[in-house]
């Protein structure tokens, strides 16, 4: 009987680390989804930034056509129009990029995240592993002294 322990627990021993190999091959999977993912949102914001800009580009030079044809001197109160909608457009090109900025920095927490999880269900394994070894030899061995083995 204690012989069939051994190989029983053998056999446990190599599932539970087997588990660990690829609990760690899915934390890495999800690691590189997710770095991926926070690489997507700083480009997707780079464009939308970008996006944006031409079209307060547009925006302004549309208001300075508009002063052009009614032969507004661009000073005064036309000036501050311009400066106001270049101002408004630049904090909204800034609010895009930090937005992409902290949808990355999450998803960039969420590899880190994924990386030690499947480090630490690798190591995890070994513990286990080991425990089962344990076990198994010493109810083996117990078997064997009682003369059951």
């Amino acid at each position: 009987m204690g012989f069939m322990q051994l190989i029983g627990g053998g056999i446990d021993t190599a599932g539970k680390l087997q588990q660990g190999k690829i609990d760690e091959a899915t934390g890495e999977t999800n690691r590189r989804l997710s770095e991926a993912q926070a690489n997507d949102a700083l480009l997707r914001g780079s464009i939308e930034e970008s996006r944006y800009r031409r079209q307060i580009a547009q925006v302004v030079g549309g208001q300075k056509a508009a002063f052009g044809k009614g032969n507004v001197a661009v000073s005064g109160t036309a000036l501050n129009l311009l400066s106001d909608t270049a101002q408004v457009g630049e904090e909204d090109a800034q609010t895009i990029r930090n937005n992409a900025a902290r949808e990355a920095w999450g998803y960039r927490n969420q590899a880190n995240e994924a990386s030690r999880w499947g480090a630490n269900q690798r190591t995890n394994s070994y513990g286990a592993a080991g425990r089962t070894l344990l076990t198994a030899g010493s109810q083996a061995y117990g078997q064997w002294k009682l003369g059951d083995g």
